[in-house]
């Protein structure tokens, strides 16, 4: 199922990998109602939620008008309530507040400042055993240019937050051009993860009982790590934790004593990673980069003591299954371009004998796939010019003329990422698959109407979307 709830306008949309923006209520009456947390606006952070089978969503309620264009996280317990930390956009405070889960309504609490000291970005939150905050967060000391992972914590559920909002809290870190950081609990330990200077990723910890954090633990070293990492611990305590090498994704696992050796889950530079225990087993879900805006998502489990080859996450979101030039005119009709259209080799879409990807009346692009997608990312190499083109998909009798959702498109500009139907659910009941060159598909056919003067001419052409940020629960 892919089904879109909501549109942002924030930079970082549904934010960084460290933080938190989907929950799942874990018990009662609600059990497995699902929230998710996210900026509406640059200022604007709302919530929604929905129910099993997660077809109709609430309408957004607004929680938040003062947020800087920076990430929130949240962090929900075991009651339902949810804790959300935030970046306020007057002085770059680090702003809290307490949803509080009651017959199966949230409500709000005013608003406390965790920090009101210099600037602070990234927050991460959790909830320990005993009933504490934490929060971890990116601190910038405007006098040493250098940003520092700090952390606070509340014993009275977030009124206050360490000496009050002028205490700046613990310092984790040195000093670097850059951090980000997650906090995860494994009794009897906190532990706060990050990345430093974008050369390391490290961890300290702190037992419950204990004042002190412990010297730093590194887990991996490279040149460039920066918020692109995730931890998470399963039901039998270990803890693993996800995060990209020079060009492959990796993970690593500490089942409380020590640390595992280094697995290589794909040999893909990965965008966004994250990571959840099914069952005690993890699972790596991710995007990949297959050209210019388009990051295919994927998933892999760690098996046998290996990962497992990825999985496309969702199955109509990929490369098209096949792709066909259709020319009326020529002396072979049908020319597939299938693997030209899935690489981003410049101007190899085209039909041989017009050399255009469609020019004349009747011409035709056939873009198949074995699942319905309602997304094409089309790159052109030559723009179209003075032609137009009839949108349609087989409705079992015949070819159904529609307009993309994202509005009419004449193969006229450079790259368009083009909405045929607002999300998988809404894509038409009657559409079949149907065969076109003894191919058996779900196709969308592009044909002419009006004469091109200036022929389109493609160099890549997917149903793959722009995704990252992911959240997983």
């Amino acid at each position: 199922m892919e089904k879109l709830i909501d549109t942002s306008s924030s930079f970082y949309g549904t934010g960084i990998q460290p933080q938190g923006k989907l929950f799942k209520v874990g018990s009662g009456q609600y059990k497995n109602r699902v929230l998710a947390l996210y900026p509406k606006g640059p200022e604007n952070l709302v919530f929604r939620w929905a129910d099993p089978p997660y077809l109709f969503w609430s309408d957004p309620e607004n929680l938040i008008s003062d947020s800087a264009d920076y990430p929130c996280t949240g962090f929900m317990d075991e009651d339902g309530n949810l804790y959300v930390v935030y970046t306020q956009k007057d002085d770059f405070s680090l702003g809290f507040l307490k949803l509080s889960f009651n017959a199966g309504t949230w409500s709000p609490s005013s608003v406390q400042t965790i920090c009101g000291v210099e600037t602070n970005y990234y927050p991460g939150i959790l909830k320990d055993s005993t009933g504490r905050l934490w929060v971890s967060w990116s601190f910038y000391d405007s006098s040493a240019y250098r940003y520092y992972v700090q952390v606070k914590n509340s014993v009275d559920d977030g009124v206050t937050w360490g000496l009050g909002q002028n205490d700046p809290g613990t310092s984790l870190t040195n000093g670097e051009t850059s951090c980000f950081s997650q906090l995860v609990f494994l009794s009897p330990h906190i532990f706060c993860f990050y990345s430093d200077g974008g050369t390391k990723l490290a961890y300290r910890k702190i037992e419950l009982s204990e004042s002190i954090w412990e010297s730093e633990e590194e887990v991996y070293s490279s040149s460039d790590i920066d918020s692109d990492f995730y931890a998470s611990v399963s039901a039998d305590k270990r803890i693993g934790i996800v995060f990209p090498g020079a060009a492959s994704l990796l993970y690593k696992e500490y089942d409380g004593n020590s640390w595992s050796g280094l697995f290589t889950a794909d040999w893909a530079l990965p965008v966004s990673p994250t990571l959840k225990f099914l069952e005690e087993v993890p699972y790596l879900f991710y995007g990949r980069n297959i050209g210019e805006k388009q990051n295919q998502m994927f998933y892999t489990r760690l098996e046998g003591g290996s990962f497992q080859d990825p999985i496309p996450l969702i199955s109509g979101a990929k490369p098209f299954d096949r792709v066909f030039c259709y020319d009326e005119s020529a002396s072979e009709e049908y020319h597939e371009r299938t693997s030209e259209a899935e690489d981003t080799t410049s101007a190899d879409v085209f039909h041989p004998e017009s050399s255009a990807l469609v020019k004349d009346i009747d011409d035709c692009l056939y873009l198949g796939s074995d699942f319905k997608f309602n997304l094409i990312n089309m790159i052109l190499s030559t723009s179209g010019i003075g032609g137009e083109v009839s949108w349609e998909y087989w409705g079992g009798e015949g070819w159904s003329v529609f307009v993309p959702y994202s509005g009419s498109y004449h193969l006229d500009s450079g790259q368009s990422i083009l909405l045929l139907w607002v999300d998988l659910l809404s894509c038409p009941s009657d559409w079949q698959r149907c065969d076109v060159y003894q191919k058996n598909k779900f196709w969308i056919r592009i044909k002419v109407k009006t004469t091109f003067t200036t022929a389109p001419v493609g160099s890549q052409i997917t149903c793959v979307p722009q995704g990252k940020h992911v959240n997983v629960i």
